[in-house]
């Protein structure tokens, strides 16, 4: 392999933070050559790191002759560990990374990195290792680095005051310091700040090179790349492949980006982010004028086809801007895309019209029944008008018996109410039963896996078994659960007797 092609995938790797099995395919080469040669490109870097890298000794000297200060701190990198050594990377927040201190310019460069330490060591035990280490970070008489409350202020070291306001936010909004331990503190932290930067730099185009976040993949759309990727996204819908109940199947992001390289094909979109993001916020902006459509909170909101946009009269819209104040820019504001997302999203979206609770249901059979009655009264009273005195005793029959009709559908009403408590009593019980024999059925299954966790420790008293002898009987008991009870039933010689059978063969 020729060494320009060795140096371009550790580049790649390195600039872009991509992984072995896309490097595989955009070069071609198996999993074992990439590795093989990334090491090898890795440790010639090393070798010549005096050509590469800033020389710290001249640069300490430069920084004395100009009274200036550089700035130190650690950060936390997530990494993949063997599984056995996680416990010592675990950081307080529970996650697998390695503590790296770092040590930045005035001009926001670094000049001395040191990588490696697992993550749960603290900040000072990792500046305690630096400046211990042979080829360590030196600092000359009268140099000093400034470092955070984390380490203790010593020779080379300058902390700020504990317990006084110090992060730059402290001091937004016209607040001054009202001490000189605060005014200390004040320019403290906006000297050591550039360290903050220099982290905060590199973690954000982590994230952009995972594709994750803004940054350097932040772009601006245009009109017939929106119109594209809506063209897009509706043959995906049609089409019905990659449409699932909530949202698409994944794989869908790859065919949009297909369907966009054939109608826009200088336009060098990416799935993520651009495509990703892009129809995550064309989706946020529907959800917005679907909601002011037909939620069942808004009224008195129109769409005009013509324009486009969402009408409404002022009064209406200045008493939905209280309770929605930043949806202020949305006033007679375009939106042309909104009848085709309808397609796409508009039966995802939650609209809540079903929701009933029991008090709804309640009032929605009392509304019922007063239309009822009044539409009864109604009919009746018109009857009367026509003609009083036509009234026969067949008439007063009649009227008698709608009262009975309307007396014995509110009967129906109470025994059906009556029996609907009763069924729910009787299902409520049959539910507390089967409650009863499923938390006995769960503790059962508790005490069972309590024991299999401690066959193990039970096992290894037995000094003269290997470590092939040990697997083999645990796995033997652990798959009985009366051979499991039986086990822990014995005392420790049975139990040495009983492993010993299960390794003969007898048992």
């Amino acid at each position: 392999m020729l060494v320009d092609e060795q140096v371009a995938m550790t580049v790649h790797i390195l600039a872009h933070h991509q992984k072995q099995r896309i490097i595989n395919a955009n070069f071609e080469r198996s999993a074992e050559t990439i590795s093989r040669h990334f090491r090898k490109v890795i440790n010639a870097i090393i070798r010549i790191q005096d050509e590469l890298l800033k020389n710290l000794s001249q640069y300490l000297i430069t920084l004395q002759m100009r009274d200036g200060n550089g700035a130190l701190d650690g950060t936390h990198i997530k990494v993949r560990v063997p599984v056995e050594d996680k416990p010592k990377y675990r950081m307080r927040k529970n996650e697998i990374a390695t503590n790296v201190l770092g040590v930045c310019s005035q001009e926001m460069q670094f000049i001395y990195v040191l990588p490696g330490w697992e993550g749960s060591a603290d900040d000072g035990r990792v500046l305690r290792d630096v400046i211990s280490r042979r080829n360590g970070l030196v600092v000359p008489r009268g140099s000093y680095y400034l470092v955070d409350a984390g380490y203790t202020n010593g020779e080379g070291f300058l902390a700020p005051f504990r317990g006084q306001r110090y992060h730059l936010n402290d001091w937004s909004e016209g607040h001054q310091p009202s001490t000189p331990e605060e005014f200390f503190n004040m320019k403290h932290s906006s000297a050591r700040n550039i360290i903050e930067r220099m982290y905060g730099d590199i973690k954000m185009d982590t994230l952009t090179q995972d594709i994750r976040g803004r940054g350097k993949n932040k772009r601006k759309w245009k009109y017939d790349e929106d119109a594209k990727l809506i063209e897009a996204l509706l043959d995906m819908a049609n089409l019905g492949t990659y449409k699932a109940e909530n949202g698409f199947k994944p794989g869908y992001l790859n065919y949009v980006k297909e369907k966009m390289q054939v109608s826009l094909p200088n336009s060098r979109l990416k799935a993520k982010p651009h495509i990703e993001s892009r129809i995550k916020t064309i989706k946020k902006d529907f959800t917005l004028v679907y909601d002011m459509l037909n939620s069942p909170n808004t009224s008195g909101f129109g769409w005009d086809p013509i324009k486009k946009c969402i009408t409404t009269e002022k009064p209406v819209w200045d008493a939905y801007l209280q309770s929605h104040p930043s949806h202020s820019s949305w006033q007679n504001k375009s939106f042309p895309f909104y009848e085709d997302l309808l397609i796409i999203f508009g039966k995802d979206r939650a609209t809540g019209t079903n929701a009933e609770g029991p008090a709804d249901m309640m009032e929605e059979i009392q509304r019922e029944q007063v239309n009822n009655n009044a539409n009864n009264d109604v009919e009746e009273h018109s009857l009367e008008e026509i003609d009083a005195s036509m009234q026969s005793p067949r008439n007063e029959g009649l009227h008698n018996q709608k009262k009975k009709k309307i007396s014995r559908s509110e009967d129906n009403m109470t025994v059906m109410m009556d029996g609907i408590k009763d069924a729910a009593s009787v299902i409520g019980n049959e539910i507390a039963k089967a409650g009863e024999v499923f938390s006995k059925a769960i503790g059962v299954d508790a005490e069972i896996l309590e024991k299999r966790q401690r066959i193990d420790s039970e096992i290894k008293k037995i000094h003269h078994l290997t470590t092939r002898e040990i697997i083999k009987a645990v796995c033997h008991i652990a798959r009985d659960h009366e051979l499991t009870d039986v086990f822990f039933s014995m005392t420790d010689k049975g139990k040495e007797e009983m492993v010993e059978s299960i390794l003969r063969g007898d048992i």
